[in-house]
């Protein structure tokens, strides 16, 4: 009998690398070599995970290894398995163990303190243009998400003071890692205003930052800042002081034709020896002359004075300066060409909204230019501000929608159909909404992931408004179209674990990437022809569009039987994998996926001829049909394409190559390449809108959406009919005041992200208030807009309970649900955060459910215990009681 055993934790902690190893019968072999040449007789042990499904013990794809000492990391979801198996397998020994996971001990964060740009505490005071680096020591949250605010301090003895509220800063995010999150924060001159608001203020100015954990704000050691007009040593790299002698110079600029700036002539000696520097960024009108008073021109001139920059990229920003957080009004990359380099600015192109004046701040925008190097950020310089009056920006239709939001009763959008009013439509300005609309329908039609409202935009919400929501056909976008997208992205979301590259599975391949390449060979070609064909570059992840075009490519085949997809045999590819086959091309590095299908139960598999015609079938049905994808890349730019069908090198005998190779350069830029599963939707769609102020857009229903539409439910004997029937009462409206209470400033929820908040619990943006918001919230509300924004945004929650709880209800049951998930989020049962809750809805098991509200309360929370109770105690009793 063989003493072929496992050794190793049985009980391992979610998160933590465990090893595991196996003892052997010959003594000479320690379970800690891995060297297969360590006994030359002796064969490899393969290790293998299996979990437990449906009674049934399931080998998984992705966890093979060989060796005689392994390690796994279990993740989080390993705590839902209903049983882990590890088994060892060498020759005819074969050896199992079980293993049960455990969660992770409670997050915690120790400290915050406030650093330099290189991490060390300062010895002396700081410049204002100078980075200052806010370090978070966490234990237990590793890759988790913190948000830290600065603040200026009038108060003395340091830490967080209630003097200082109005003194907030700005707020940033960083994700742990190695125990630690990192947020850098540039120290601009238009902060000197803070500390100088209340009157005069000391030659140094105070500043700390604040992280949030536990409803308990931790504040860091305070660092000193020179005011403006101290003197101190110019810091290198940065802006020099002595350009920002008032807070908003108003000084006449010199002319660009008196520069004496000679650029050295290409190739010279000269040339090389030059301090690469940016020496001066400055505004003036399009004739070059400088500006004073209020401009009123539609386009300006940004000049950028350099030295040794020739060729090199730069990225040119228009800010807003408002004091607090300056606005981005536009932002785009040049190549300089010369030593005195102007970029022309359309001002009448960018929407007013950018800078916050439709919001009453004034008719004037205090704009200054910020350029950087983009091979050497460290490399910047901005010029002074400049006064432009606001109605030289483009009018954004956000304006008419807050002035109705106001005054206007009878217009005021309800939740029925605006009348195309508020629609998103080819009318529209440029927007991220629109991009991320366009890449996340992109499977409908095929599309780039343009910001503009294209015709292939509107052909692409027309295909998705006739397929998945089966409604008529407008081509234009409101709030039922939003909520829709929101829906299929939840349900038909690819996982991008199934995408990483396949060179994990090759043991030969000793330096593996680590799932997505390594970045080398950006703008090196194969070929004298620079097309995308041919460039070598690993790209960083997988392409959003390509993701989301397989899934339109899925949600298209679940509406039949004959064609079935199966599973992805090739995602990403490295270079190190290429070379290990070998091979040359590039498709596979972030554009392109491999896709396994059956016919009637059968899979098609192996280098066969009969696979053909199959394949075509598939083609002809489904990817040129819904996706629109080119056939061996003709007619493909900014398209879709496959690779051609046969049999031979170059060619798929048993599966389907899509990708987007052959997309504009532009629509292959890195950031549309992702590598994490949350960036795979990035968001929800619904809550972008509202961020961007579209809040009557996002409550229009228009034609509604039948995505899931089920046979109308008659009253039944018990009294409980159709949710759609049903309306939030004014008895629910009152509890979820009374629970909410009426906030009239600005404030950070309780939830894990402090999402930035006003009124009855109206979301004002995701993430804590950092500034961004809008001048009316600012400013503070008076109770009634309080509580026109709550019946606006009460009839998202109605919709969400009629959309995901189809089943017969009481108002009260009814009731209880809409303050369920105006408190958990309106998506709250589609993200399954609660089950169970949902399978007894579902399966009208109502008592059951009625005591699954008890559970969810983040860990018993104190709050959420109580609310939960009341809740139950409406869905159960028809009671409703706000007191707690």
């Amino acid at each position: 009998m063989s003493d072929f055993k496992i050794i190793g934790n049985p009980d391992p902690v979610v998160g933590k690398e465990e090893f595991y190893s196996v003892n052997t019968f010959l003594p000479s072999v320690l379970p800690f070599q891995n060297s297969a040449s360590s006994n030359s007789f002796e064969q490899p042990v393969k290790w293998e995970i299996y979990i437990l499904e449906n009674g049934r013990w399931r080998k998984t794809k992705e966890n093979d290894k060989t060796g005689k000492r392994i390690s796994y990391t279990f993740l989080q979801k390993s705590l839902e398995r209903k049983g882990i198996r590890i088994l060892a397998r060498r020759g005819e020994d074969v050896a199992r163990l079980n293993v049960t996971t455990h969660p992770a001990e409670k997050p915690k964060i120790e400290n915050v303190e406030l650093l330099d740009k290189s991490g060390k505490k300062p010895t002396a005071p700081l410049s204002y243009g100078q980075t200052v680096k806010a370090r978070v020591h966490c234990l237990h949250m590793e890759k988790h998400k913190v948000y830290v605010t600065l603040w200026e301090d009038d108060v003395p003895k340091g830490g967080h003071n209630k003097a200082n509220e109005k003194n907030i800063i700005q707020t940033l995010s960083g994700v742990v890692k190695n125990g630690k999150a990192d947020v850098d924060f540039l120290l601009r001159p238009s902060f000197a205003k803070i500390a100088k608001k209340d009157g005069a203020e000391d030659k140094i100015h105070e500043y700390y930052v604040t992280t949030d954990f536990n409803k308990e704000k931790i504040a860091s050691n305070n660092v000193n800042v020179n005011d403006l007009e101290a003197p101190v040593a110019p810091f290198k790299g940065k802006v020099p002081v002595q350009q920002q002698a008032a807070a908003k110079p108003k000084a006449s600029l010199p002319q660009p034709t008196q520069s004496k700036t000679k650029a050295p002539a290409t190739g010279s000696s000269s040339a090389s020896k030059v301090k690469a520097e940016i020496t001066k960024v400055h505004i003036t009108d399009t004739a070059g002359r400088a500006i004073s008073g209020v401009f009123k021109d539609k386009e300006i001139k940004v000049w950028i004075d350099s030295k040794g920059l020739i060729d090199k990229e730069i990225r040119l920003k228009l800010y807003d300066e408002d004091g607090i957080s300056d606005d981005l009004l536009f932002d785009e990359k040049f190549t300089i060409k010369s030593n005195i380099y102007a970029v022309v600015v359309p001002l009448n192109q960018i929407p007013r909204s950018k800078g916050g004046g439709y919001w009453g701040e004034g008719a004037e925008q205090e704009v200054f230019a910020y350029v950087e190097v983009v091979q050497d950020t460290s490399m910047h310089k901005q010029s002074v501000v400049v006064d432009v009056d606001a109605k030289v920006f483009k009018p954004d239709p956000v304006e008419v929608t807050n002035k109705v939001a106001k005054t206007g009763e009878g217009d005021k959008n309800d939740g029925k159909n605006c009348g195309e009013k508020y629609c998103i439509s080819k009318n529209s300005p440029a927007s991220e909404l629109i991009r991320e609309i366009n890449i996340r329908l992109a499977g409908f039609g095929g599309n780039v992931p343009t910001d503009k409202f294209t015709d292939r935009t509107e052909k692409m919400i027309k295909q998705f408004q006739r397929d998945y929501m089966k409604v008529p056909e407008t081509g234009k976008v409101c709030g039922n179209v939003l909520r829709a997208i929101d829906e299929f992205c939840n349900k038909w979301q690819e996982k991008i674990s199934n995408y990483t590259c396949l060179c994990k599975g090759v043991r030969s391949i000793e330096n593996k990437c680590s799932g997505f390449g390594k970045g080398r060979y950006k703008g090196e070609y194969s070929s004298s022809r620079k097309i995308e064909r041919y460039h070598k570059y690993e790209r960083p992840g997988m392409h959003r569009s390509l993701l989301w075009g397989t899934s339109a490519l899925r949600f298209y085949l679940s509406k039949q039987d004959v064609y079935k997809y199966l599973w992805q045999t090739a995602g990403y590819r490295c270079w190190d994998h290429n070379r290990s086959v070998p091979r040359q091309t590039t498709n596979h590095m972030g554009k392109a996926v491999d896709i396994q299908f059956s016919k009637n139960g059968t899979t098609i598999e192996g280098r066969r001829q009969s696979n053909l015609p199959i394949l075509h079938e598939i083609y002809d049905k489904f990817y040129s049909k819904y996706l629109q994808a080119k056939y061996q890349w003709v007619g493909g730019q900014n398209n879709f394409s496959i690779e051609p069908i046969g049999i031979g090198d170059g060619l798929t005998n048993s599966w389907i190559h899509l990708d987007v190779r052959e997309f504009d350069n532009e629509y292959l830029d890195d950031e549309y390449f992702i590598k994490t599963q949350e960036r795979v939707i990035n968001g929800s769609i619904v809550e972008l809108a509202k961020k961007l102020g579209l809040l009557n857009t996002c409550m229009c229903n228009s034609t509604g959406n039948n995505s899931d539409k089920k046979a109308a439910v008659n009253a039944t004997k018990g009294g409980r009919i159709d949710p759609k029937k049903l309306k939030a009462s004014n008895k629910i409206k009152e509890f979820i005041k009374g629970w909410e209470d009426f906030k009239p400033h600005l404030y950070n929820d309780d939830s894990k992200d402090h999402h930035c908040t006003i009124g009855y619990g109206h979301l004002v943006h995701l993430g804590p208030c950092n500034g961004s918001e809008p001048q009316e919230f600012k400013n503070g509300i008076t109770k009634e807009r309080a509580l026109e924004l709550f019946d606006l945004r009460i009839v998202a929650f109605e919709k969400a309970v009629q959309r995901d709880v189809p089943v017969p209800l009481y108002q009260y049951e009814f009731d209880a649900l809409v303050s369920f998930l105006f408190n958990c989020g309106e998506n709250f049962f589609v993200k399954k955060k609660a089950p169970k809750l949902h399978k007894n809805l579902l399966d009208k098991e109502y008592e059951k459910a009625a005591n699954e509200f008890l559970d969810v309360t983040s860990g018993g929370l104190g709050g959420l215990v109580k609310r939960r109770k009341a809740e139950n105690n409406i869905f159960l009793n028809n009671i409703y009681d706000s007191k707690h």
